[in-house]
């Protein structure tokens, strides 16, 4: 498997044929804000490849410099390779990736108890859980919707204090003021 850091194009290219297919339209960020954050050095969309050049999975991280977590910002598996461990696979791979500069990836999955489809929620945290991740006691509540905050060691794992700290961080960098107050907010700590 070939893991490729995309440039603009083809994270736009990503974007348009595959991630508008696979997230509802309310949880993508708008293509120019992904493009400013990659431009400002805090945003690596991954794709992971077959050697015959077929998309597996992508995985788009916001990861700030100083921060020793990294953030899983969308996570998907191409449908035709869904189902027969692929999706663990990549995430083992991404671990990996950034183990040598992270020591977590921070997961945030809607909270059953209010999603849309909270069968879909589960199963999607049972994937997390069987993959590795592990629960923290932190929550957020992001421009109206919960998340369970979920922790993947790459480098080691950072404690939960710390991956608290990280999220804080990177919303505090990447929301702006005034969308940040009353519009991100972390809970359970």
């Amino acid at each position: 498997m070939k893991i490729v850091l995309l440039n603009e194009r083809q994270a736009e290219a990503v974007y348009c044929g595959q991630m508008v297919r696979d997230f509802p339209e309310s949880e993508l960020k708008p293509f120019a804000t992904i493009l400013g954050m990659m431009r400002s050095g805090i945003y690596e969309p991954l794709a992971f490849y077959e050697q015959d050049g077929t998309l597996t999975a992508y995985a788009w991280q916001t990861v700030l410099p100083d921060r020793e977590s990294a953030l899983i910002d969308y996570f998907a598996v191409a449908p035709a390779r869904r189902g027969n461990g692929a999706g663990t696979r990549i995430l083992a791979a991404l671990a990996e990736y950034y183990a040598p500069r992270k020591r977590t990836l921070i997961i945030e999955c809607e909270h059953p108890a209010e999603a849309p489809d909270p069968a879909a929620a589960r199963r999607r945290i049972g994937f997390y859980l069987r993959a590795g991740a592990r629960a923290t006691a932190m929550e957020s509540r992001v421009f109206g919707v919960r998340y369970q905050i979920y922790a993947l060691p790459a480098g080691g794992g950072a404690p939960d204090r710390q991956i608290n700290d990280d999220l804080k961080e990177i919303y505090r960098r990447t929301v702006p003021q005034p969308y940040y107050r009353g519009n991100v907010i972390f809970f359970g700590e």
